[in-house]
C-alpha cells in the first residue's frame, strides 16, 4: 500500500496596530509638536521590524501578492512603494522588505534585469546590494554621469520574477519607477540687478508652487505618479520660507483652496489649508486655526490681512445658490450671505469634476470666478469690504476677467486678455504690456524681452508714467520669475 506524507507550514501574521487621535475643533490658534523632516509614522531603515525566519518548505510554492513587498526610498519615506517619481541624479538608497525569506542571487539578478525599460541599451545605472538578512535588502543605485541628459534617465526598482527560498515567484508586487530630473533652486535678485543670492539648497527635483498673497512661502511638491501628463497624482508637500530659508515637510496635502466636507479643516494664515483625519504629527505653527462648518466647501481663501477666511458653501453635488461665508479667525464669528452665488463652480477641463474656487483680495473687495451653463460662460463675483455685499462684477466694457494680475494695492489690473485697467477703467498702454510680474509696493510691471533667443532681459513698465525702461537683470532660459518681496526690493527667481 502506498502512503503519502504532507508537511504544512505555518505562516506568521504581523498585526499592525493603528493608533489614531482626533484634532480639537475649537476656533483658536494651535501649537502642535515640532515635526522632523519626515513624518513620524515613517520608520528609518534601522527601525524597520524584521520578523524571525519561519519554515520555508512547501510542496507547492505559491506566488507572493503585491502587499508582501515594501520598497522604501530612504531619503523620502513618505513616497509609496508603488510609485513613479522624479529623483535627483545622486546615488539613492532603497530599502526592500520581504514577507518571505528570499533567494538572494535570484533577487539581485531580477533587480538588474528589471532595472531599465525593455529594449533600452543604456548602461548609465549601477547597483550595489547590502543584505541585512534574507528578508531585508538595501539597494544602492548610482548614475555613471551626474549630468542629466535631455532624454531623462529612467530606471525601475522591481523584484517581480524573483524567487523565495521555497521556490515561489514574486508577481505583481510594487515597483518604483524613477525618472531622473533637474533640481531647481530659488534665488533673489535686487531690483537694480547688482545683487543675486541663493536662498534654497534643495536636493530633490521639486515642482514649485507659490503660496498666494505674497506670503513669503513656496510649496515644494513631489508627485507620487509622474508621467508628464494631466493625470491627477497624490502629492507630497513641503513648505519653503523665503525669509527664514527653512524647508519643512508635511505628512498631508496642502491646499490654497480647500474642497471637501467642512468639518475639521485647518487654516494656516501663511496661506493654505489642510485636513488631518489620521491625527498625524504636524510641524509646529503659531498661525493655525481649526475651523468646523456644516456642509460641503467648494473653495476657501485667506484675506490679505490674514484675519479672515472666505468660503463658498453648499451641499455635495449642489449646482447653484451657494452661500458665501466670511469667517473671523480670531473670534469665530461668521457672516453668512445665504444663496447669493448663482453660478456653478468652474468645471475641470481635464476631468468630470470641478475646480476649487479661488479668491483674490485687494483690500477693497474679494473677487472670484463662477461658471454659467445657460448660456455658457464665466461670471465674476465680488465681496465688497465696506458695503458688506456679494454681487456679480464685470469690468466697464463687460469683459470677464478669468484671471487678474493686479498691483499690491489693487489700483492697476492687467486682465487675462492683456488689457490694462486703473480702478476698473481701461487704460491706453504700449502693445508690449500684456504679461509680467507686478513689483510689490509699486505700480511697476516687470516684463521679459528675449535676447538672442537664449536668455531673458527684464524690462520695467511704470503704469503711472506709462514708460518702459530697461533693467540690468538678465535671466537664463531655464530661469523664471516667481514673485517679489513685500517691500518691492527683490524679485524671486527659480532656476538651476
Amino acid at each position: 500500500m502506498n502512503t503519502s506524507l504532507a508537511r504544512l507550514c505555518l505562516m506568521m501574521v504581523a498585526v499592525l496596530t493603528i493608533v489614531s487621535c482626533e484634532n480639537k475643533s475649537e476656533m483658536h490658534p494651535t501649537e502642535t509638536p515640532t515635526a522632523t523632516s519626515s513624518p513620524a509614522s515613517s520608520a528609518s531603515p534601522s527601525t524597520i521590524p524584521t520578523p524571525e525566519p519561519t519554515s520555508t518548505t512547501s510542496p507547492h510554492p505559491t506566488n507572493i501578492p503585491i502587499d508582501k513587498v515594501r520598497i522604501m526610498l530612504e531619503e523620502e519615506p513618505r513616497m509609496p512603494s508603488n510609485a513613479s517619481a522624479l529623483v535627483s541624479s545622486s546615488s539613492k538608497h532603497w530599502i526592500i522588505d520581504f514577507s518571505e525569506s528570499m533567494n538572494r542571487t535570484s533577487v539581485e539578478e531580477t533587480l538588474k534585469r528589471n532595472l531599465l525599460p525593455l529594449g533600452s541599451t543604456s548602461n548609465t545605472v549601477d547597483l550595489n546590494f547590502e543584505w541585512m538578512n534574507d528578508r531585508q535588502l538595501k539597494v544602492i543605485t548610482f548614475l555613471r554621469t551626474t549630468e542629466v541628459e535631455a532624454n531623462r534617465v529612467i530606471y525601475t526598482i522591481s523584484v517581480n520574477g524573483a524567487s523565495t527560498t521555497a521556490g515561489a515567484k514574486l508577481e505583481q508586487t510594487s515597483e518604483f519607477r524613477a525618472t531622473v530630473g533637474d533640481i531647481k533652486q530659488i534665488y533673489r535678485i535686487s531690483i537694480d540687478g547688482k545683487s543675486r543670492e541663493k536662498l534654497s539648497s534643495f536636493d530633490k527635483p521639486y515642482f514649485l508652487n507659490k503660496v498666494p498673497n505674497d506670503a513669503g512661502y513656496m510649496f515644494t511638491i513631489q508627485n507620487t505618479y509622474y508621467c508628464e501628463c494631466d493625470a491627477r497624482s497624490k502629492a507630497l508637500y513641503d513648505l519653503f520660507d523665503y525669509d527664514q530659508r527653512t524647508h519643512v515637510s508635511y505628512p498631508v496635502e496642502l491646499y490654497t483652496s480647500y474642497v471637501g466636507e467642512g468639518g475639521k479643516v485647518v487654516a494656516d494664515t501663511k496661506g493654505f489649508f489642510y485636513t488631518n483625519p489620521q491625527g498625524l504629527k504636524m510641524p509646529e505653527s503659531r498661525s493655525e486655526y481649526h475651523i468646523s462648518l456644516d456642509g460641503y466647501l467648494f473653495g476657501t481663501g485667506i484675506s490679505k490681512d490674514r484675519r479672515y477666511v472666505f468660503i463658498v458653501r453648499g451641499e455635495k453635488g449642489q449646482k447653484t445658490d451657494f452661500d458665501f461665508i466670511l469667517l473671523n479667525l480670531e473670534t469665530g464669528q461668521q457672516e453668512v450671505y445665504a444663496k447669493t452665488i448663482k453660478g456653478n463652480p468652474p468645471s475641470n477641463q481635464i476631468s468630470d469634476g470641478t475646480l476649487p474656487i479661488s479668491f483674490n483680495d485687494d483690500g477693497k473687495q474679494v473677487t472670484f470666478i463662477m461658471e454659467n451653463t445657460e448660456p455658457w460662460g464665466y461670471e465674476r463675483y465680488a465681496f465688497n469690504w465696506d458695503q458688506r455685499t456679494v454681487k456679480p462684477l464685470a469690468s466697464p466694457d463687460g469683459e470677464v476677467w478669468w484671471s487678474v494680475n493686479m498691483t499690491s494695492d489693487g489700483v492697476f489690473q492687467l486682465s487675462n486678455s492683456g488689457d490694462l485697467y486703473k480702478n476698473g477703467v481701461k487704460q491706453n498702454k504700449p502693445k508690449e504690456v500684456s504679461y509680467g510680474t507686478w513689483i510689490n509696493n509699486s505700480h511697476k510691471l516687470m516684463m521679459f524681452e528675449v535676447v538672442a533667443g537664449r536668455s531673458n532681459k527684464l524690462t520695467m513698465y511704470d503704469a503711472d508714467s506709462k514708460q518702459i525702461t530697461p533693467t540690468n537683470i538678465i535671466l537664463q532660459p531655464d530661469e523664471n520669475v516667481i514673485g517679489t518681496s513685500l517691500d518691492g526690493n527683490w524679485i524671486y527667481v527659480s532656476g538651476k
